[in-house]
């Protein structure tokens, strides 16, 4: 990154990093913040004539790109065991997660992202898992400790959206919403 380069450029290489990385990050999310940056550093200059300087472009692939994930070992760890009563209570949690986030997607893009990238990952994992519990002729659905992340960061997500952020959600009730999150992190928070 010796010349400069467009921001379509910038974005390119953040997304060949995060693949590297195994991370899955929507291109449009990439696409949002690395314009938020230039929008900040650039006022003045239209972004589709922008050329990056070449410091400015490796500071943003470095700060986007290179984010160092703490992961943790989960193979001492047994899977969370849920019942099928706390299993419809995330799966209705889930869809209100995406309900709120959906209503908020022209004025946080970025963060609303990660709440529908979240629920996708553990609506899939949870359906998997139900399918399995039906399958052994349990109503036990078994949910990994990575998983069980997941839901705390997408519930606790939302309710930032909804208390910090400016989130609308007028066409909900504020309390139960609140309380229907509240009630699953606490749900999940006495989970192993």
């Amino acid at each position: 990154m010796e010349r400069p380069m467009t921001p379509d450029d910038v974005v390119a290489v953040i997304m060949r990093r995060l693949t590297e990385q195994h991370r899955v990050v929507p291109g449009y999310v990439i696409r949002d913040a690395v314009e938020a940056a230039l929008r900040r550093r650039f006022p003045e200059t239209p972004l589709a004539e922008l050329r990056v300087p070449a410091e400015v472009a490796a500071e943003l692939v470095t700060g986007f790109g290179d984010g160092t994930t703490a992961v943790e070992d989960d193979s001492a760890t047994m899977p969370a065991v849920l019942s099928g009563e706390e299993t419809g209570r995330l799966l209705a949690g889930l869809g209100l997660a995406v309900h709120v986030a959906a209503f908020n997607l022209d004025r946080d893009r970025l963060h609303v992202a990660q709440i529908l990238n979240g629920s996708a990952a553990v609506l899939v994992a949870l359906g998997a898992a139900s399918r399995a519990a039906h399958a052994d002729g349990t109503s036990a659905v078994l949910l990994s400790p990575a998983t069980l992340r997941t839901v705390r960061t997408t519930m606790i997500g939302v309710l930032q959206g909804v208390r910090t952020r400016g989130w609308q959600a007028e066409h909900l009730d504020p309390v139960a919403t609140t309380t229907m999150f509240t009630d699953i992190l606490t749900m999940l928070g006495a989970v192993p």
